[in-house]
């Protein structure tokens, strides 16, 4: 399929952990608490994965609670969504 990103794809696969993040975040939005308890990484790390995964173009992963401070959720974008499948 030639509309198939696979430049960001290929960048989220040289990294399990990004790859991780963004299946467990297939179904239900989570926070960065709840990806570090399940990964069993720290807080910060998987933090700085989501802001990589977030800033990246296309945007895979969203904030969907930006007004709170604290035990922000997140979840795919409508890219993050379509590339699942190829991880």
């Amino acid at each position: 399929d030639p509309n198939v990103p696979w430049d960001v794809i290929s960048q989220v696969r040289r990294s399990n952990r990004k790859t991780e993040i963004v299946k467990q975040l297939e179904n239900d939005p989570r926070s960065a608490s709840e990806l570090s308890r399940e990964m069993d990484i720290q807080r910060g790390t998987i933090s700085n994965y989501i802001r990589d995964l977030r800033y990246m173009e296309p945007a895979l992963v969203e904030c969907l609670t930006p007004d709170q401070p604290h035990h922000r959720l997140y979840g795919l974008t409508e890219d993050g969504a379509n590339i699942v499948k190829y991880l």
